[in-house]
Formats: C-alpha cells, structure tokens, sequence
C-alpha cells in the first residue's frame, strides 16, 4: 500500500537568553515571543525562568499557505528561555549553569542603551567589552567543568585500565590547553568521534552563540554601525543589534499605519523578529523544507545536508521506515506556477531517492509503504 502522509510534529529547539544584570533581557524577550511578562519578576527575587514557545517568522510558509487557504498553516516553532541576570564573575557557579547547558543556542543580551536610572554593572556600556567578558567566563566555566572531569578520571584509571576513558581524557587534556589559551571550544578541532566522547558535557564555550545588543533609542537608526562596532566574535558566533524599548512600544500599537509611522519616526528600517530568527537559524546551521498535506501545510527545520530520509523521519519514524521515494519542488518554482499540479505538469517536480540532501527551500511530498 502506497500513501503520503503529514504527520506529527515540528521539532522544537531551544533558545535561552541570558546576560549580565540590567541588560533588557525581560524587553526583548517579549519583542521576540510576544509574551507580556514584566521584568518585575525578577527584580523580586525569584530566579526561575520564564518561558515561551514561539512560531519562526517564515514569508516563504505565508506564501505557501496563501496558495492554500483552505488549510491549517503550521509554522516551525522555538523554545525562548529568558533567564535572570547573572552577576560579573558568576557565570560558572550561577543557579543557571544547567539552564545554558541544555541551550541549543545561547543568546547573550548586551546592554547597549544608555539610562542614568539604571546602572550598569562595570559603571558604563561598553558592549565589545561585555561580549568580550563573557566569552571569558563561558570559557573558564568549561575548563572548571573539564579539570573536575580529568581529576575524576584520573582516579578511575589508577584502579584500572579503561580505553574509553583514557580516550576520552586524551581529547579533555586537548580541550583543557585550548581553553587556557582563552579560546572557546567552538574553536576547537574535534577530530572523528571525539565530539561525541564530550557531548553530554554540554560545554557552554562549544555552543553557538548569538550577542543581542540591546541598543539605546538614538542609535535606531545605526544598528548595522553597532554590530560592526563589536569588532570579530570568531566562528559559529554572530552580532545583532536591537532596540529592545522601542520596540517593546511598537507592539502594544494595535493600529499598522501607527507602527509604521512609529518605526518611521525612529529611522528601524525593519523589527528584529525576522533579522533574529534568520540569524539564530544560520548559526545553528538550520534550513528548512516544507509539506502541503491534506489538512495543513507546514514548515520543518533540519540541519543542513539531511538526507531525504533522515527528513521523512523528522515528520514521523513510520515515513523513514517505509520511504519510497520524495516528490522535490523548488519553493520558488512551486510559487511561480501557483499550485503543486502545474509545477508538475511543467516538469518542474522531481523525483528523489533517500540520500538526496534536502535543500533550504524544498518542497517535498513522501511516498512510503506501511
């Protein structure tokens, strides 16, 4: 029996905001999710988190769904953890320490605006230098995380012999020299299997990591100057500048030609919901391909290079165990012939196997045996 089905669920990723006190995390936090909770919560005391799940701004799904009104549209959707402030110096012995390692993508707050009535940590903003230090402490908290392991794992090995620990030690050690040279893990050049021996250690240092700088309302107009002005962050890392209270403003505008007119005054060339999401998916390395099934069309992420199979087995593990084949139109091929049917009488639909690498933007209808 042959059939093409949609089923289960987009997989949801994970991202924690995080930073140093004072630094608007609790604004952007509702800039990007929505979500109207206050930044009181914090400054009363209590230190869990607050949380969010979010759809991912996609204009290609909008279209997708336009050429389909009659159905559900379902968009991918991420995790926003907004975590309390985290004092100079804390980073490797804060209440949190387990919050930022479970995070797919670390989001690092920066305090960029100016505000007499709220004090900056260090006394004055300086965002390089706060991205700069905090770099420093994601680096010293692993490298206190690898000397407890080496210490443990010397222990073991002098009762006895164990090759997958002196493995595992041989790759700690390299670790260990990379970070006392102040260099994230991230940098670091696993070789083989050895990301493997150290995932469950989550290294905070080994995590991409996007440094959000919360900008001062006169600088609305020059947020690429500021992001430029961060100077080079390394490899799997990344600079956005925001400003977290206009935009707060904006949101809680109901009428569009007032947003507008708001964003106009202010010189935002665009919100940074969709600039955000852009950035956090290229850093993960994430792209996404889509599904038009009976009730509903939806978008799934996927790391790059997925094979068509690993991919059927992202919507549901009964599609991989009976795939077939996949039904593959470009996303602006299917646009520009307005429906799945003449894509295919134009001969624009291809048919691939199970190793075909999904590309970003690919349409894909699978066809398996139950």
């Amino acid at each position: 029996m042959l059939r093409a089905a949609i089923l289960g669920y987009t997989t949801r990723v994970n991202f924690t905001l995080f930073g140093y006190p004072q630094a608007g995390k609790s604004t952007l936090f509702k800039v990007l999710t929505g979500a109207r909770t206050s930044a009181r919560t914090f400054e009363a005391g209590k230190r869990e988190a607050h949380e969010h799940v979010t759809p991912v701004p996609d204009p290609r799904l909008d279209r997708l769904a336009g050429l389909h009104p009659d159905r559900k549209k379902v968009a991918a959707a991420v995790e926003i953890i907004d975590l309390a402030g985290i004092s100079i110096g804390e980073v490797k012995t804060s209440v949190f320490l387990n919050a930022l390692r479970r995070a797919d993508l670390l989001v690092h707050v920066v305090r960029g605006f100016r505000d007499e009535r709220i004090p900056h940590p260090r006394r004055r903003v300086a965002p390089a230098e706060d991205i700069r230090t905090m770099d420093e402490e994601l680096v010293l908290a692993d490298l206190g995380t690898v000397e407890a392991r080496l210490e443990r794992l010397d222990k073991d090995l002098k009762k006895m012999k164990n090759p997958d620990f002196e493995r595992e030690r041989d790759v700690l050690l390299r670790g260990k020299a990379h970070l006392e040279g102040g260099h994230p893990l991230r940098t670091f050049g696993f070789h083989g299997d050895e990301d493997k021996a150290i995932r469950a250690f989550a290294f905070l240092s080994q995590k991409a990591v996007l440094h959000l700088v919360n900008a001062d309302e006169s600088d609305a107009g020059r947020l690429d100057e500021i992001e430029r002005a961060a100077g080079s962050v390394g490899s799997r890392a990344s600079v956005l500048a925001a400003c977290g209270r206009i935009e707060a403003e904006i949101m809680d505008v109901e009428d569009p030609s007032d947003k507008a007119a708001f964003r106009e005054e202010y010189g935002l060339r665009e919100l940074t919901s969709g600039r955000f999401f852009k950035a956090a998916m290229t850093l993960l390395d994430r792209v996404f391909f889509y599904t038009v099934g009976k009730d509903e069309v939806r978008a799934w992420p996927i790391a790059r290079s997925t094979t068509a199979l690993r991919a059927a087995g992202s919507i549901h593990t009964d599609i991989e165990h009976g795939f077939i084949r996949a039904e593959v139109v470009d996303f602006e091929d299917l646009a520009a012939e307005g429906s799945w049917h003449q894509a295919k009488e134009k001969g624009r639909v291809r048919l691939e196997g199970k190793d075909y690498l999904v590309r970003d933007g690919d349409v894909v209808f699978f066809r398996f045996a139950t």
